[in-house]
């Protein structure tokens, strides 16, 4: 009778042993499988724009870009290329080109091609997100002014019945509208008024200097005297404008329909 526990015991002993072991195994096999469920779960959630490393063209470039104005997720940059003038490659979000000073430059992708463009003085495009290296291969200083939109996309509505084109047709005109930005010129003849309209948050350069007042909805007035090449960052407003200055007023105004973040 004394032998039996001990036999017993040795078997439970036995079997503890074998479970311990099993259980290592399998602990031993966890990594592994955990390893592979998360690089499935990165792989999937990658986008492919987080590919390309944020190369800010004012940070790679200083000689050639210079910030003018700053705020609201909107950029307004002055960009400057001699004859001969290259950058290294660099990132633009979402932007609006205006060529102040136009020439023929090539730009150069990730990949090596090669676009040549010839870039007229007063022209306007909108561009989506690039990641390029630029060449002034022309004879002319080539100075353009560029708007990036740092806002999430997705264009926000406007009102037909406060759309500047709309209701003061005769000062607005719309140069390009597309990604949720739109380009707009204006232009007031001394002494010329609008009637009242809207504008979202907006990237604003005088083309051509001069004073303005502007009048809100209730009533109240205010002075701005913009001198060429004065450049600013307003937010979304409500106002009519009068030229009481001398000399005509040219304006570019690039509005974000955008959501801020």
């Amino acid at each position: 009778m004394p032998q039996k526990p001990n036999r017993q015991l040795i078997l439970a002993l036995c079997i503890a042993l074998f479970l311990i072991s099993c259980n290592g195994g399998e602990k031993k096999e966890e990594p592994t499988a955990s390893t592979d469920s998360t690089s499935k779960a990165a792989t999937d959630t990658v986008k492919p724009a987080a590919k390309e490393p944020a190369t800010d063209a004012v940070t790679i470039a200083p000689d050639l870009y210079k910030v003018l104005a700053d705020s609201l997720g909107i950029t307004v940059i002055e960009a400057t290329y001699k004859p001969g003038d290259s950058s290294a490659m660099h990132t633009h979000h979402d932007y609006a080109i205006y060529t102040i000073g136009g020439g023929m430059a090539a730009f150069y992708t990730k990949d090596g091609a090669r676009m040549v463009s010839d870039m007229k003085t007063g022209s306007v495009r909108i561009k989506p997100e690039e990641f390029h290296s630029v060449k002034n291969i022309g004879k002319t200083t080539i100075k353009v002014l560029l708007v990036e939109v740092n806002r999430p996309k997705g264009a926000l509505s406007q009102d037909a019945a406060t759309d500047p084109t709309k209701v003061a047709a005769a000062h607005y005109k719309s140069m390009s509208d597309t990604l949720g930005i739109r380009v707009l010129i204006a232009n007031y003849k001394p002494g010329e008024t609008s009637a009242m309209h809207a504008h979202p948050d907006a990237g604003v350069y005088a083309i051509s200097g001069g004073t303005a007042e502007f009048t809100g909805k209730d009533g109240s007035k205010r002075s701005n005297e913009m001198k060429t090449g004065m450049a600013m960052i307003t937010p979304a407003d409500t106002h009519s404008v009068k030229n009481t200055g001398k000399t005509t007023m040219k304006v570019l105004i690039v509005e974000v329909a955008r959501p801020a973040k």
